[in-house]
């Protein structure tokens, strides 16, 4: 049984552990109000993008954020990426330099310390939730995955409780955003840019069965990844960085 409090303009729940705080959220759609959240001790099936395993131990921040209705679908990436922008500066406010690597994590010291998560949909009344895992205490191991390995905040700093962490989350993003009709990233895309991981390098982006090489410039207003390919730039909505420095690298 998931209990709640208020925060701010927020409904937080909180419970132990779960299948994945995503699916927690999605099955009571009709029940939850508009800026509910679930913060969960721990996650039994949690995954990220493209269905990868996101390993949830007791000790991390393990959320999913609710907007009824939805905000329009041209956001959609950069509400997720404004998510990873407001991890960048609770790092900051600990002394830590976080890094944006697009389209959803957040890196420290070349290791993956958060993962984002969005999802939308809806008929009679549309939705969006943002999941979110910050490993803050003791870093998962995931086997195979040799170069960008995961890591936590405990390795360079003390680290915020789960519950800290919420509410430092809550209200960056309040502050960020305040405006649900306006731009996720208004005013922040300069900010996001000096923030991503890799800009000014040539890196390789796998989209669809596409692999596109080229050095990163910076993101749209969409938050599409801006490319500079030997064919001119090229702007990708969704992908995943494979390779950098022309070094092919296995995720």
């Amino acid at each position: 049984m998931a209990e709640a409090y208020s925060s701010g303009r927020w409904s937080v729940h909180t419970t132990g552990s779960v299948d994945s705080t995503q699916k927690w959220v999605r099955q009571r759609l009709s029940a939850l109000s508009d800026r509910s959240v679930i913060l969960a001790e721990s996650q039994t099936e949690g995954r990220g993008r493209t269905g990868r395993s996101w390993q949830s131990p007791p000790g991390g921040f393990y959320a999913s954020f609710l907007l009824k209705p939805a905000p329009p679908l041209q956001f959609a990436q950069c509400v997720s990426l404004l998510g990873a922008l407001v991890v960048t500066r609770i790092a900051a406010g600990r002394g830590l330099q976080a890094e944006v690597k697009w389209p959803n994590d957040v890196i420290i010291s070349e290791r993956k310390i958060a993962g984002l998560i969005a999802e939308t949909g809806g008929s009679a009344e549309s939705w969006f939730v943002l999941g979110v895992g910050v490993n803050l205490k003791g870093a998962p191991r995931i086997p195979g995955r040799s170069v960008l390995p995961p890591g936590d905040f405990s390795m360079l700093t003390d680290p915020p409780g789960p519950e800290e962490f919420m509410q430092e989350f809550l209200e960056e993003f309040d502050f960020a955003w305040p405006h649900r009709n306006g731009h996720p990233l208004g005013g922040l895309m300069g900010e996001l840019r000096e923030k991503l991981w890799n800009l000014g390098r040539e890196v390789s982006v796998k989209a669809g069965e596409e692999e596109i090489r080229g050095i990163v410039k910076g993101l749209d207003e969409n938050g599409s990844l801006i490319l500079s390919t030997d064919s001119g730039d090229r702007r990708l909505a969704a992908g995943e960085l494979l390779t950098v420095h022309g070094e092919s690298v296995k995720k």
